[in-house]
């Protein structure tokens, strides 16, 4: 009997390492995919995050074309209208400044143009020779440049000094 009892044991030990060894690979199967679950979670939010930035980059690039146009379209009503007819360009104005401000607050910024060119910021259109530059210097803008959270959206196009 005793070796009966013996080999009940063994038995029961070998079940109970058995089952100890499927609760291991049982708890290491769902670490994994817990951790697998977690990481595509982040790669989702990521995901998402980058699609709202694109379409947000995609709106404001069609709409920031016209911000040039309202500017011209004031200087030149500006020198050219008198009277009665000022009222109309104020308001004209106003709406100018409203839209700029709009682009503001969705975190459209201008590309600073003052200073040296940078490749990464402007677009060069024209080299100047000017003694009264530093090479590489930019004198004068001629359309404006836009960011958008870091990111250029439109380059500013420049002449540069020689």
């Amino acid at each position: 009997m005793e070796s009966n009892e013996y080999n009940n044991m063994n038995e029961e030990l070998d079940l109970q390492d058995q089952e100890e060894s499927q609760l291991s690979a049982c708890k290491a199967q769902l670490m994994r995919a817990t951790a697998d679950l977690s990481n595509y979670q982040r790669r989702v939010e990521k995901e998402r995050a980058e699609w709202s930035v694109y379409s947000q980059v995609s709106v404001i690039k069609s709409l920031i074309q016209f911000l040039p146009e309202l500017d011209r379209a004031v200087e030149q009503a500006e020198s050219k209208i008198t009277g009665s007819d000022a009222v109309w360009l104020e308001g004209f104005a106003l709406i100018n400044k409203n839209v700029k401000k709009a682009f503001v607050d969705l975190g459209v910024t201008e590309i600073d143009c003052s200073g040296s060119f940078d490749p990464e910021l402007h677009e060069a259109l024209m080299q100047v020779e000017d003694d009264q530059y530093v090479p590489g210097q930019i004198i004068q803008v001629l359309e404006k440049g836009y960011q958008f959270k870091n990111q250029v959206i439109r380059y500013a196009k420049v002449s540069v000094a020689k």
